[in-house]
């Protein structure tokens, strides 16, 4: 049965091209300057060749598959791109969709 739901899920990412269901191999580097948002809860800002992040206490309800995604995978959200970043998880740009793709 959990094969069933599985290559179904998996056969709808297919036909219907979904962007989160795309994933490709890419190495984050992160751009100077750039905001960046750590699985959907910490700040980071990219201050060349690292990414400082806010510290703060995430709540445990966080969609796990942030963190524990394929390692440099990437896929776009909306307008923004995100990479699986290997000790970190899920990080994404954070642009405002929708107003010529301004950052935040």
């Amino acid at each position: 049965m959990k094969f069933v739901i599985f290559f179904g899920l998996y056969l709808f990412c297919v036909v219907s091209n979904v962007d989160e269901c795309e994933e490709e191999k890419v190495i984050f580097k992160c751009v100077p300057g750039v905001l960046y948002r750590e699985n959907d809860c910490n700040m980071c800002l990219c201050i060349k060749p690292r990414l400082g992040c806010t510290r703060k206490h995430c709540p445990s309800r966080i969609n796990p598959r942030l963190r524990n995604c394929v390692v440099d995978s990437t896929w776009k959200r909306n307008c923004n791109q995100c990479w699986c970043v290997k000790k970190m998880g899920t990080v994404c740009t954070l642009k405002r969709c929708g107003q010529k793709n301004k950052p935040i």
